[in-house]
């Protein structure tokens, strides 16, 4: 049989004839393929195995050299394919059992899980057969050999030791002393096998040798390394000490033969809770759980299997572990234990307090137990080593707590439940146990509540599944409460648990209280810990940045981040996913929320928790302010500047500014939150702060009008409560913006002049944001006598010295109406002066506007070539703030452009891109004006039918939009259809009707079609 040796000097064998492999360079190549078998090896790596780091220029031709030796050899025994050529370099395809050094291994972990048996010491012995050197790799000085010699070396040490451990437990301790005194003069320094050499000595009586050699590696452990001798090492110790024989055994000649019972055996302990009767659903969580326990019996192995299911209070783990525990039951005949490491108070239990428990279970008498940690440890790993035993370790407070209660072989197993997810545990696998989805706690709901019960009425018991945040306990106890109350339908309970202050005085039933289970999950947290968490939930947010904690908690934002990830390894906050901005964002569970709420409501002042919302609030609206100067709504979104603001660090504000729509998008629902917990708990500055951030935010930029709307009503009532006149002017003035933006043009006006109303000769920054809007408002209704003479008020009223920002918009919309009116000059030298101050003011978007009106100047005069190079910049503008509206209005613009000059091909993809955004972003105004810029290019195309459908679609919505000039202007386009059709009455009607518009409006038309005659 071919067969390669490492087990010694490296050698090929074939039956009985031995390849020569010449120098010592094959002999290396040879090796490494071998130790990395099935793996191909670079001619890189190669060089790097075989000559560490003195390799030669020539080492790479040098490795195919040897290679071609080593085949050279192998072929004299008939073997040359062994090592194969493998881009980038070479394999050795050799089955595993063919190389010794494989086989021991193989027959060790064989060994090892075949118990204490017979068996088992045949295989042990048959694997330390195959060395047939003192080192593996013997001969070979490069760093791959010694690191292969040496693990191997480990692996044989634990081979005899496994040896001995079973002579021992075979009763064959006079035979072992001798190997084993070799043994431990060879390694002076482990712990185990000494522990058996005293065991042997102790079981044929010599108590006195066994003292001694402990003596002996107590002072060889504190001379070499300065420790003394380990847990398990002192409990034999002791054992030997009071003679023990329960830990130590007692030779087969002298251990008495047991008196016949006359009633059964001692039954191995079963501590496991009963498994749950109505256990539903968690067939993934269960099926991966159960196959980690099956692996106890895995060759190979040599740790326990140990999982850590962590999950909140309530999730479910305990019921977890214990039904997989009563699934996996056969493989422990040696008992199953349950350690509640927390039981009924908020104090962990002490590692002491649980060894105790443990040894107990297993049958060591309780007079017996040392009191020591370290001597408990000791026994216990004495005594579970060679159990085949599952533990359960239920409400883990941590890791410390735990290490002293894992059992040393790998003939037991663990199963550990915590609220942490414990990720310092050597070797453990872990489960983060989630809510299950509604299909499976529905299903627990009806098995609880009944299903004649859910059935009746499958809506609300899906509210109540809802409103329990799927949270096991939870369902649990709401389907108790209803099995318990057969009067109550489901919908009655469900309205119940609407009230989330009443939430958790719901949820009890019985001895089941899912507040007593929150609060033991709160206990477990520091001090630190519970300060963040009852600070993040004082708002009610649906979900948040890790950032928000530093001024809730007065920190800096990398602790806070710190301070959020440890509730998330606690499972208090969830990780739901990641914003526009490239952060994560974390949500609290509804119950765990209002649980936290309650205890910021009991464990802080109301001082202390109005300072946290400031400072929270102070840097959002810095942020916003920041935000808004560089997003798409520019600056030329107004409203006073807040009362406080708090700038975060420069680094985090940057990236959270990088992307400001983005910021904006993420942060708008906690915004509004915001505003209603201020405005409900007395800080109505704040709340009306905050609600004008909103008008920058997402609410504005994609027509996210609920937001905005109940923001400013929030607000609005505070200001009201507080008498803050001047505060309700100004969010007075963001409803009158809301409506403009939502197209209702009348209602904006009356918003607009109530503010002027409130505002007054003192708040004169006020009344021209007022008398600018009411003026914007009649601007788009093409009421433009009264538009430009509100306008023209309102840049007096604002003064020279006032805010650029907003002067430059009162000059933009007095352009526009100059524009429509068909004074061009006039409309120029007033967007003129927009431009210079938007540019002032570094606002992009006012720059893009303004920029885009000027183009409109250019086209209405037929200078297309400069109405295109002023619109293709106006693009890059918007396109570089992300500002879908502008990049939309713009490209309309340019689409005309194009129409006009004959490029009508793109101009019709323009225009479809243009309809696309416009519906999406539900945009009626751009909608209408995109659909009668379609009906013109169809006309132009002469296709008089194609333009009938956008063109009356369009007539529609201005009808629908209150704005007669933009409709007379789009029949004024229908009538080519008309014509064509040779409706000649309708043309006449619909003509007639576009100019008594035309010139009771003032528009340019009444002049452009001035001489015009009716049909």
């Amino acid at each position: 049989m071919f067969e390669v040796r490492l087990l010694g000097p490296v050698e090929v064998w074939e039956g009985g004839r031995r390849a020569p492999l010449g120098g010592s360079r094959p002999l290396a190549v040879l090796a490494a393929l071998v130790v990395h078998l099935g793996e191909v090896i670079s001619t890189e790596r190669l060089v790097d195995f075989v000559w560490d780091e003195e390799a030669p220029a020539t080492a790479g031709a040098l490795v195919a050299t040897h290679v071609s030796a080593v085949r050279r050899a192998l072929a004299r025994v008939g073997t040359a394919e062994v090592i194969r050529t493998r881009p980038p370099g070479y394999v050795a395809e050799l089955a595993p059992d063919r190389v010794d050094a494989r086989r021991f291994e193989e027959l060790l972990a064989a060994g090892r899980s075949l118990g204490r048996t017979e068996e088992a010491a045949d295989v042990l012995a048959e694997a330390l057969g195959l060395w047939r050197g003192r080192e593996a790799l013997e001969g070979l000085g490069q760093s791959f050999a010694r690191i292969e010699a040496a693990r191997l070396a480990e692996l044989r040490l634990v081979a005899q030791e496994e040896s001995f451990g079973l002579a021992l437990e075979l009763d064959r301790a006079d035979g072992t002393i001798a190997p084993l005194l070799a043994h431990v003069a060879a390694h002076p320094l482990r712990e185990r096998p000494r522990g058996q050499l005293m065991t042997a000595l102790f079981r044929t009586g010599r108590v006195s040798d066994a003292l001694r050699v402990y003596q002996e590696g107590r002072a060889v452990l504190r001379d070499e390394l300065g420790i003394d001798p380990g847990p398990e090492l002192r409990a034999v110790h002791q054992a030997v000490l009071t003679h023990d024989t329960g830990v130590l055994g007692t030779g087969r000649a002298t251990r008495p033969v047991p008196a016949p019972r006359s009633g059964r055996p001692r039954p191995a302990p079963s501590h496991l809770p009963p498994d749950i009767a109505d256990f539903v659903g968690r067939a993934d969580q269960v099926k991966w759980a159960t196959e980690l326990v099956r692996g106890v019996g895995d060759t190979g192995r040599t740790a326990p299997p140990i999982a850590v299911i962590s999950g909140r209070s309530g999730i479910g783990k305990t019921a977890l572990a214990v039904h997989v525990g009563h699934r996996t039951a056969e493989l422990f005949p040696d008992g199953r234990l349950f350690v509640d490491l927390r039981a009924a108070d908020t104090t962990p239990l002490e590692p002491a307090d649980a060894l105790a428990r443990l040894l107990r279970a297993m049958g060591v008498a309780p007079d017996t137990l040392p009191s020591g940690v370290e001597e408990l440890t000791g026994l216990y790993r004495t005594h579970i080593g060679h159990r085949r035993t599952l533990i359960v370790l239920d409400n883990a407070a941590g890791e410390t707590h735990l290490r002293p209660l894992l059992p040393p072989g790998p003939g037991s197993a663990v199963l550990i439940t915590s609220r942490r997810r414990l990720v310092a545990l050597e070797g453990a696998a872990h489960l983060d146990l989630a809510v299950p989805d509604e299909a499976e706690a529905l299903d627990l709901l009806r098995r609880v509540a009944g299903a004649g019960r859910t059935g009746a009425e499958p809506e609300q018991a899906a509210e109540i599944v809802a409103l329990c945040g799927r949270l096991p306990l939870a369902v649990r106890i709401a389907g108790a409460r209803l099995a318990a109350r057969p009067h109550w339908a489901p919908g009655r309970l469900a309205g119940r648990l609407r009230d989330e202050r009443r939430r958790l005085n719901e949820l009890s039933a019985g001895d089941l209280e899912l507040r007593t289970s929150l609060e033991l999950g709160y206990a477990d947290l520091d001090p630190q810990e519970r300060r963040a968490l009852r600070r993040l939930a004082l708002l009610d947010l649906p979900d948040f940045a890790a950032w928000i904690a530093a001024p809730l908690l007065g920190i800096g934002t990398e602790e806070a981040e710190e301070a959020v990830e440890r509730l998330v390894d606690c499972h208090f906050i969830d990780v739901i996913g990641v914003d526009g901005t490239g952060l994560a964002r974390y949500r609290i569970h509804d119950l765990a929320r209002e649980h936290a709420r309650e205890r910021c409501l009991v464990e802080e002042s109301a001082e202390d928790r109005a300072a946290a919302v400031l400072r929270l609030a102070a840097s959002w609206l810095d942020l916003a302010r920041k935000a808004a100067a560089r997003g798409p709504g520019g600056a030329a979104r107004h409203f006073p500047e807040p009362a406080a603001v708090r700038p975060l660090d420069p680094e985090t504000e940057e990236a959270l500014l990088a992307r400001p729509a983005a910021w904006f998008a993420a942060e708008q629902a906690g915004l509004l939150a915001a505003v209603t917990h201020c405005a409900d708990h007395g800080m109505a500055r704040t709340a009306r702060d905050l609600a004008g951030a909103l008008i920058a935010s997402s609410a504005a930029l994609y027509n996210q009008f609920d937001a905005w709307s109940r923001a400013h009503t929030a607000a609005m009532a505070a200001v009201r409560r507080g008498g803050d006149v001047e505060g309700e002017a100004w969010l007075l003035t963001g409803l009158g913006r809301l409506r403009y933006e939502q197209d209702r043009f009348e209602d904006s006006y009356s918003y607009f002049a109530d503010a002027l109303r409130l505002f007054g000769e003192r708040v004169p920054d006020g009344s021209a944001v007022a008398l600018a809007g009411m003026g914007t408002a009649r601007r788009e209704q093409a009421r433009y006598a009264e538009a430009l003479e509100l306008l023209e008020a309102a840049l007096e009223r604002s003064g020279d010295t006032g805010d650029a920002g907003a002067r430059a918009g009162v000059l933009y919309g007095i352009g526009y109406v100059h524009l429509e009116q068909g004074r061009g000059p006039r409309a120029r030298a007033a967007l003129s002066g927009a431009l210079a101050l938007y540019r002032a003011a570094a606002d992009l978007h006012g720059e893009g506007l303004t920029l885009r009106l000027l183009a409109l100047c250019d086209r209405a005069d037929g200078q297309y070539a400069d109405a295109e190079r002023l619109l293709r910049d106006a693009l890059r503008l918007f396109t570089g703030l992300h500002d879908t509206f502008g990049v939309m209005y713009t490209e309309q613009a340019l689409a005309k452009v194009e129409l006009r000059t004959g490029r009508t091909a793109e101009a019709g993809l323009r225009l479809a891109r243009c309809l696309a955004v416009a519906r999406e972003r539900q945009d009626r105004f751009g909608e209408a004006l995109v659909l009668r810029t379609l009906g013109e290019l169809r006309l132009a195309a002469v296709d008089p039918d194609a333009a009938r459908e956008p063109l009356e679609l369009a007539a529609a919505l201005w009808a629908e939009l209150g704005l007669p000039l933009w409709r007379a202007r789009t029949l004024w386009d229908l009538t080519a259809v008309w014509s064509a059709d040779g409706e000649t009455e309708r043309v006449r009607a619909a003509r007639a009707e576009a100019l008594e518009v035309f010139r009771s409006l003032g528009g340019r038309e009444a002049q452009e079609h001035a001489g015009d005659e009716l049909p």
